[in-house]
This record gives structure tokens, sequence and C-alpha cells, in this order.
């Protein structure tokens, strides 16, 4: 009886264990679920957001220039007050869109012929108050001498991003230099400001959307993730080093200068200059 006994009694407790795995196993997939979902969620609440301040900040950026005061005018202080902010928001709203894209695995991607200088030339300009605010000097050097095709937005976007970081991470004062050059069939595109390097225990912290600010501070994280996510739809990559004094991102991509067949019909500078009136401010 003894040995039926504890036979009985192991086989309840194998009995309980299944269950309990079974319980958990559920448990677990549920979680997995809700998880999903939420991810999911998340994704069409970003587009959403996204997409209903775009437009409307669009049409707001387009009326502002028009608002100009006169030289001497009271109101210059406020306008400028006004147009500085409308440029940080529509910069938020840029890099929300982009991440909303990437959330949602639809980054709609286009080709053109650019000339990466003029870009580069609408970043520092959009950033104008930025780096007016931090009293920085921005330099530029390239030894590109041709135009690439790239899309045009997104690399726009990129060299933003880099110029944005290096500005705001630098010291009051300091200088943030830009290199661009190409070399064994690569574009790269290299931002260098004064200063230490992100605080981070690994490099791909850096790069991580929603999260804190390379110095610790609390921020949306955004650009250098979309930063690094276009890179990747670029077939390229970015990076950072950091040395006593200062700290450089690179971003490198295969370099291309001429169009595929089906998209080299028509005029490739009517697109460039439609996106040019498109951030022209």
């Amino acid at each position: 009886m003894e040995k039926t006994d504890c036979r009985i009694f192991e086989d309840q407790q194998c009995k309980s264990a299944r269950e309990e795995v079974t319980f958990l196993s559920r448990k677990i997939l549920d979680l997995n679920k809700q998880l999903i979902e939420s991810e999911k969620a998340k994704t069409r609440f970003l587009a959403l957001i996204a997409n209903e301040l775009n437009n409307p900040m669009t049409a707001l950026l387009g009326m502002i220039p028009h608002l100009v005061p006169s030289v001497g005018d009271p109101r210059e202080a406020i306008f400028a007050l006004v147009h500085e902010e409308a440029l940080v928001l529509d910069f938020r709203i840029q890099n929300l869109v982009a991440a909303a894209e990437i959330e949602s695995g639809e980054v709609a991607m286009t080709t053109a012929l650019v000339d990466p200088l003029v870009l580069v030339n609408e970043a520092i300009e959009a950033l104008r108050y930025t780096i007016k605010a931090k009293k920085c000097t921005v330099t530029v050097e390239s030894t590109l001498k041709q135009k690439i095709v790239s899309d045009p937005q997104k690399l726009y976007l990129i060299l933003k991003n880099l110029l944005a970081n290096g500005c705001t991470y630098g010291p009051e004062g300091g200088r943030v230099e830009m290199e661009i050059w190409e070399k064994d069939s690569m574009v790269t595109f290299a931002v260098k400001n004064q200063g230490s390097g992100p605080e981070v225990e690994f490099k791909p912290q850096v790069f991580t959307r929603f999260a804190h600010g390379p110095e610790g501070g609390h921020g949306l994280g955004l650009g250098l993730s979309i930063v690094r996510d276009v890179c990747e739809r670029f077939d390229g990559s970015v990076d950072y080093r950091t040395d006593e004094t200062s700290v450089t991102f690179t971003v490198a991509f295969p370099l291309k200068t001429v169009l595929p067949d089906s998209e080299a019909c028509g005029s490739n500078e009517f697109l460039f200059e439609s996106f040019d009136d498109a951030i022209e401010l």
C-alpha cells in the first residue's frame, strides 16, 4: 500500500506541475500578445499624432515669412521668438513623422540627384537660432566634387540631426565642424563638436529611441536613432568616436552618382528644387 500511495502522490505532483506549466505558458502567451498589441497601438498613435501635427505646421511655416516686421519695429523680437519656436516644433515633428514611418516599417524612399552641400546649408539655416543661442561656430569642408543619388528629405534629416546634436551637446561658444568626402566608393559625413562623449555603457544606447539624452537628461531620443535607421536603409552605417576634447559622429553609405534608368527620365533638378521650396524659410 505504501508504494501505491507514493506512486499516486507522485502522479498527483506531476499532474499539478503540468497544470502549472500549462497555466504559465498561457500566461506568457497572453502577455506576449498584449505586448504586441501595445506596440501596434503605440505605432498607430505615433503615426496619428505626427500626421495631425505635420499638416498645420507646414501651413504655419509657409505663412510666418509673410509676417516679418520692418527693421526697427519693436515686434522684431517677438517675431524672432515665434519663428524660433516654430522651427523647433517643426524639427520635432519631422523626427516624429520619420520615427512613425520607421516603427510601422513603411519608410517611403525616393531618389534624386542632389548636392549635399545645399542640404547642409539648408540645415544650418534651419538651426540658426540654436546656433545663435549657443554662440557656436559651424564650419563645413567638402572634397565631394559631384552630386550624389539619394533621398533628399531623408539625407537632409540625417544631416540636420547630426548638426543639431553637435550644437546642442557642444559647449557654449564652441566649434562644430562638418566634413564630407568620398573614398572607396563610399560617401562619408562627419560632424565633430567639442566636449565629452555620450555617457552610456554601450554604444547602441546612444541610438535608442525614447531614451534619455546622451548626457543623461530627459529627451525623446529620436534624432540619433533616426540617423541610424535611415543610414541602414541607405545600406550605410553610423558610428562615433571620442577623445579627450571632442566627439565625432560619422555616417557613411555607398556612393551613387547615376540614377537608375527607370528614374532617369524627367527633370531631377525639378525634384530637388521642389524639395528646396518645401523647406525654404
